[in-house]
């Protein structure tokens, strides 16, 4: 039972890594496209972070997997809020160009 919390604690800790990469790389090339792919990475993040639990449970894991359980269900979390707040920002339009110094 110890090594399947341990293989899913890897899976939440990868998942969240991973989602971290994914939204970051379309928030770059399509930002419009940022809450749909929010949406639908909200679920795989919020249930790897939650099926870890029974095996910790059941298996009365050594405190190491507890620590990176926990490592785990917060980068998750972080990783949630910080492509929330993005979500929210407005995105900066480029400044004009300035005009030559003596053209007034």
């Amino acid at each position: 039972m110890t090594f399947l919390a341990l293989l899913l604690v890897a899976i939440q800790l990868l998942t969240a890594a991973l989602s971290a990469v994914r939204l970051f790389q379309r928030y770059r090339r399509e930002p419009d496209t940022l809450p749909q792919s929010l949406h639908l990475l909200a679920p795989g993040l919020l249930g790897t972070s939650v099926l870890p639990l029974v095996p910790l449970l059941a298996s009365h894991a050594p405190a190491v997997l507890w620590g990176l359980w926990g490592a785990g269900y917060i980068s998750a979390a972080l990783v949630y809020a910080t492509a929330d707040t993005v979500r929210d920002i407005p995105r900066t339009r480029p400044a004009p160009p300035a005009s030559p110094a003596g053209a007034d």
